[in-house]
């Protein structure tokens, strides 16, 4: 089989199409011949070798595929041959033909479900929980995103527009914005050249609201400037920190969350893997999501499909920052 492998980290020259020997179902696994593959911002962290839950080098790399099961392991009776599924595992493992897979990381999809489509599912079932799960007991009914153009941004937006909720996408051209602005969002916000700064976003903010602020700050980015975030939060708010490409907060975050002590601010990092523990919750996660891409409410954005031999094209791609909404490779 032809998978994408690498031996070192490092940039995208890294990544090779390779031949590996063709894997077997094992008991408690299935055996998913691919659809499609999805390339996201994990699997930039995991070419980088930044990323927290590293597999041993060499290694296949990738987190999402669909595809067709064509063969089933010991012990596994809820997955059947032919049956159309999503495999969603972090750590790497997925670009490839064939995937050898622990039946609890795979999910089982209804046939109005469109298996290019179904690699965004992830990016989705992240976006759920963070509108739906990790900000419990925030009521929901302003959002502000950044990175809004990306896979987990895009998925917000459109969430949001099936929820009735009211978004304030950020982004890092007036490209990005209008992308936004298409997919959903209320309001755009364009914190690029001539516009960076989350004190000035902080402001745009309280400035769209009337002063108010949003219920909700979804922030991947983090950075020096974080704790600006704390400003444009609404009254009971929260700030969830689900990546931090951008580096760590010069400013105390407790000292300063006492600053806006009147509002009694929360702050909570997530991440999927939150779920480990629990295949149960992670597994109703994903049917909610799966049930709405089913129903047709979902309108996932792809940017490009690609074949799996141009992988490195597309991680320059997420490199260069150049992506508006999903990256899919095709075996």
């Amino acid at each position: 089989m032809k998978a994408i492998q690498f031996s070192e980290t490092g940039g995208p020259e890294v990544l090779e199409y390779v031949d590996l020997p063709d894997p077997t179902a094992g008991p408690g696994e299935v055996l998913v011949k691919a659809h499609a593959f999805g390339v996201g911002k994990p699997d930039m962290l995991l070419r980088s070798g930044v990323y927290k839950w590293m597999p041993e080098l060499p290694a296949v790399i990738g987190n999402e595929m669909s595809g067709h099961v064509i063969g089933v392991g010991a012990g596994v009776s809820h997955l059947a041959l032919d049956q159309a599924v999503l495999v969603f595992g972090t750590g790497g493992g997925r670009h490839a033909e064939l995937n050898a897979v622990p039946a609890d990381i795979v999910t089982a999809l209804p046939g109005e479900v469109d298996l290019d489509a179904a690699v965004c599912i992830p990016n989705y079932a992240i976006a759920w929980c963070l509108l739906k799960e990790a900000c419990a007991g925030t009521d929901v009914k302003t959002v502000y995103v950044n990175g809004t153009a990306g896979g987990v941004g895009s998925a917000v937006i459109d969430l949001c527009r099936l929820e009735g909720i009211e978004v304030i996408g950020g982004a890092s051209s007036d490209a990005k914005c209008a992308f936004a602005k298409d997919l959903g969002a209320t309001h755009t916000l364009n914190y690029g050249s001539g516009n960076s700064g989350s004190g000035n976003v902080a402001d745009s903010v309280l400035e769209l609201t009337d002063g108010r602020g949003v219920d909700l700050v979804l922030d991947q980015l983090v950075g020096p400037d974080f704790t600006d975030n704390l400003r444009m939060l609404a009254p009971l708010g929260m700030i969830l920190s689900f990546n931090a490409l951008a580096g760590l907060p010069e400013k105390e975050l407790f000292a300063e969350m006492r600053a806006h002590l009147g509002k009694s601010p929360a702050v909570r990092c997530f991440s999927w893997h939150s779920y480990d523990a629990n295949p149960d919750a992670r597994a109703r996660v994903l049917g909610e999501v799966v049930d709405r891409f089913a129903g047709g409410g979902l309108f996932p954005p792809i940017h490009a499909t690609l074949p799996l031999s141009d992988a490195r094209k597309a991680h320059e791609l997420i490199d260069a920052r150049d992506i508006l909404g999903k990256v899919v490779l095709k075996p």
